[in-house]
Protein backbone atom coordinates (compact mmCIF):
# COMPACT_ATOMS: atom_id res chain seq x y z
CA UNK A 1 0.00 0.00 0.00
CA UNK A 2 2.87 2.33 0.82
CA UNK A 3 4.47 1.74 -2.60
CA UNK A 4 1.15 2.37 -4.35
CA UNK A 5 0.72 5.70 -2.58
CA UNK A 6 4.30 6.73 -3.34
CA UNK A 7 3.85 5.81 -7.02
CA UNK A 8 0.71 7.92 -7.37
CA UNK A 9 2.28 10.89 -5.59
CA UNK A 10 5.33 10.75 -7.87
CA UNK A 11 3.02 10.47 -10.90
CA UNK A 12 1.09 13.57 -9.84
CA UNK A 13 4.29 15.52 -9.13
CA UNK A 14 5.71 14.66 -12.55
CA UNK A 15 2.42 15.57 -14.23
CA UNK A 16 2.42 18.90 -12.39
CA UNK A 17 6.02 19.50 -13.51
CA UNK A 18 5.04 18.79 -17.13
CA UNK A 19 2.13 21.24 -17.04
CA UNK A 20 4.32 23.87 -15.39
CA UNK A 21 6.92 23.33 -18.13
CA UNK A 22 4.15 23.56 -20.72
CA UNK A 23 3.05 26.98 -19.51
CA UNK A 24 6.60 28.32 -19.09
CA UNK A 25 7.76 27.20 -22.54
CA UNK A 26 7.29 29.88 -25.19
CA UNK A 27 5.17 29.20 -28.25
CA UNK A 28 7.02 27.40 -31.04
CA UNK A 29 6.88 28.04 -34.75
CA UNK A 30 5.07 26.13 -36.20
CA UNK A 31 2.70 25.80 -33.27
CA UNK A 32 2.17 22.01 -33.54
CA UNK A 33 5.78 21.23 -32.55
CA UNK A 34 5.30 22.21 -28.89
CA UNK A 35 2.15 20.10 -28.58
CA UNK A 36 3.71 17.10 -30.32
CA UNK A 37 6.84 17.17 -28.17
CA UNK A 38 4.87 17.29 -24.94
CA UNK A 39 2.42 14.56 -26.00
CA UNK A 40 5.21 12.17 -26.99
CA UNK A 41 7.15 12.96 -23.81
CA UNK A 42 4.03 12.21 -21.75
CA UNK A 43 3.61 8.91 -23.61
CA UNK A 44 7.20 7.92 -22.78
CA UNK A 45 6.58 8.89 -19.16
CA UNK A 46 3.42 6.79 -19.11
CA UNK A 47 5.32 3.77 -20.48
CA UNK A 48 8.00 4.07 -17.81
CA UNK A 49 5.47 4.52 -15.00
CA UNK A 50 3.43 1.59 -16.30
CA UNK A 51 6.55 -0.59 -16.10
CA UNK A 52 7.30 0.63 -12.58
CA UNK A 53 3.64 0.20 -11.54
CA UNK A 54 3.88 -3.54 -12.01
CA UNK A 55 6.96 -3.70 -9.81
CA UNK A 56 5.59 -1.40 -7.11
CA UNK A 57 2.77 -3.78 -6.22
CA UNK A 58 4.97 -6.88 -5.95
CA UNK A 59 6.54 -8.09 -2.76
CA UNK A 60 10.30 -7.42 -2.63
CA UNK A 61 11.09 -11.14 -2.63
CA UNK A 62 8.94 -11.69 -5.77
CA UNK A 63 10.78 -9.08 -7.85
CA UNK A 64 13.13 -10.42 -10.49
CA UNK A 65 15.54 -8.55 -12.74
CA UNK A 66 16.98 -10.83 -15.37
CA UNK A 67 18.74 -10.50 -18.67
CA UNK A 68 15.53 -9.85 -20.62
CA UNK A 69 14.49 -7.05 -18.28
CA UNK A 70 17.97 -5.55 -18.57
CA UNK A 71 17.67 -5.54 -22.37
CA UNK A 72 14.19 -3.97 -22.23
CA UNK A 73 15.37 -1.25 -19.87
CA UNK A 74 18.45 -0.41 -21.91
CA UNK A 75 16.63 -0.29 -25.25
CA UNK A 76 13.78 1.84 -23.92
CA UNK A 77 16.16 4.37 -22.38
CA UNK A 78 18.36 4.34 -25.49
CA UNK A 79 15.30 5.01 -27.67
CA UNK A 80 14.19 7.84 -25.44
CA UNK A 81 17.69 9.34 -25.49
CA UNK A 82 17.91 9.20 -29.29
CA UNK A 83 14.40 10.62 -29.56
CA UNK A 84 15.31 13.48 -27.19
CA UNK A 85 18.37 14.28 -29.29
CA UNK A 86 16.15 14.21 -32.42
CA UNK A 87 13.69 16.63 -30.84
CA UNK A 88 16.63 18.79 -29.81
CA UNK A 89 17.81 18.94 -33.43
CA UNK A 90 14.40 19.42 -35.06
CA UNK A 91 12.85 22.07 -32.85
CA UNK A 92 13.63 25.75 -33.32
CA UNK A 93 15.43 27.67 -30.61
CA UNK A 94 13.38 29.13 -27.80
CA UNK A 95 13.40 32.71 -26.63
CA UNK A 96 15.59 32.97 -24.53
CA UNK A 97 17.73 30.36 -26.26
CA UNK A 98 18.93 28.60 -23.10
CA UNK A 99 15.47 27.26 -22.10
CA UNK A 100 15.44 24.60 -24.82
CA UNK A 101 19.02 23.55 -24.15
CA UNK A 102 18.61 23.36 -20.38
CA UNK A 103 15.40 21.29 -20.41
CA UNK A 104 16.45 18.91 -23.17
CA UNK A 105 19.99 18.65 -21.79
CA UNK A 106 18.75 17.75 -18.31
CA UNK A 107 16.31 15.25 -19.77
CA UNK A 108 19.05 13.66 -21.86
CA UNK A 109 21.38 13.56 -18.86
CA UNK A 110 18.75 11.75 -16.78
CA UNK A 111 18.11 9.25 -19.59
CA UNK A 112 21.83 8.56 -20.00
CA UNK A 113 22.16 8.06 -16.24
CA UNK A 114 19.33 5.50 -16.22
CA UNK A 115 20.76 3.80 -19.30
CA UNK A 116 24.18 3.47 -17.67
CA UNK A 117 22.61 2.25 -14.42
CA UNK A 118 20.84 -0.60 -16.21
CA UNK A 119 23.83 -1.29 -18.47
CA UNK A 120 26.13 -1.90 -15.51
CA UNK A 121 23.56 -3.60 -13.27
CA UNK A 122 24.59 -7.17 -12.52
CA UNK A 123 22.28 -10.02 -13.41
CA UNK A 124 22.63 -13.62 -12.32
CA UNK A 125 21.06 -15.04 -15.46
CA UNK A 126 23.20 -16.28 -18.34
CA UNK A 127 21.90 -16.07 -21.93
CA UNK A 128 20.66 -19.34 -23.39
CA UNK A 129 19.98 -20.44 -26.98
CA UNK A 130 16.38 -19.22 -26.88
CA UNK A 131 17.51 -15.73 -25.82
CA UNK A 132 20.02 -15.55 -28.67
CA UNK A 133 17.47 -16.89 -31.17
CA UNK A 134 14.85 -14.33 -30.10
CA UNK A 135 17.48 -11.59 -30.24
CA UNK A 136 18.46 -12.61 -33.78
CA UNK A 137 14.82 -12.79 -34.91
CA UNK A 138 14.07 -9.33 -33.49
CA UNK A 139 17.21 -7.88 -35.12
CA UNK A 140 16.32 -9.41 -38.51
CA UNK A 141 12.75 -8.16 -38.29
CA UNK A 142 13.93 -4.66 -37.37
CA UNK A 143 16.46 -4.63 -40.21
CA UNK A 144 13.73 -5.71 -42.64
CA UNK A 145 11.50 -2.94 -41.30
CA UNK A 146 14.27 -0.36 -41.74
CA UNK A 147 14.90 -1.46 -45.32
CA UNK A 148 11.18 -1.43 -46.14
CA UNK A 149 10.82 2.06 -44.67
CA UNK A 150 13.80 3.31 -46.67
CA UNK A 151 12.41 1.83 -49.90
CA UNK A 152 9.01 3.42 -49.28
CA UNK A 153 10.73 6.71 -48.45
CA UNK A 154 12.72 6.60 -51.69
CA UNK A 155 9.52 6.10 -53.70
CA UNK A 156 7.81 8.97 -51.88
CA UNK A 157 10.87 11.20 -52.35
CA UNK A 158 10.85 10.41 -56.07
CA UNK A 159 7.38 11.94 -56.46
CA UNK A 160 7.50 14.54 -53.65
CA UNK A 161 11.09 15.71 -53.07
CA UNK A 162 11.88 16.84 -49.55
CA UNK A 163 14.88 17.21 -47.27
CA UNK A 164 15.53 14.88 -44.37
CA UNK A 165 16.98 16.69 -41.37
CA UNK A 166 19.14 15.17 -38.65
CA UNK A 167 16.25 15.39 -36.19
CA UNK A 168 13.97 13.35 -38.45
CA UNK A 169 16.62 10.66 -38.86
CA UNK A 170 17.22 10.49 -35.11
CA UNK A 171 13.49 10.18 -34.40
CA UNK A 172 13.28 7.41 -37.03
CA UNK A 173 16.20 5.68 -35.28
CA UNK A 174 14.41 5.90 -31.94
CA UNK A 175 11.29 4.37 -33.47
CA UNK A 176 13.38 1.53 -34.89
CA UNK A 177 14.97 0.86 -31.48
CA UNK A 178 11.46 0.64 -30.00
CA UNK A 179 10.41 -1.64 -32.88
CA UNK A 180 13.32 -3.92 -31.99
CA UNK A 181 12.26 -3.88 -28.35
CA UNK A 182 8.65 -4.71 -29.18
CA UNK A 183 9.71 -7.48 -31.59
CA UNK A 184 11.99 -9.01 -28.96
CA UNK A 185 9.19 -8.79 -26.39
CA UNK A 186 6.76 -10.56 -28.72
CA UNK A 187 9.25 -13.32 -29.56
CA UNK A 188 10.03 -13.81 -25.86
CA UNK A 189 6.35 -13.99 -24.90
CA UNK A 190 5.58 -16.38 -27.72
CA UNK A 191 8.19 -18.70 -26.32
CA UNK A 192 9.67 -20.08 -29.45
Amino acid sequence: MKNKKRLYISWLLMLLLWFLTWFLTPQSHPAWIKTTVFIIALLFQAIILWLFRKEAFQKPEDRYFGLTEKLYSMTIFAAMGVYTKGIWAITPNSNPIWIKHVFLGLGLLILVAFFLYFAFKKVDEKPDERFYADLAKAACLTLSLILACLMILSVIAFFFPFTLTAGMILIFGAVMILAFDIAFFLFEKRGG
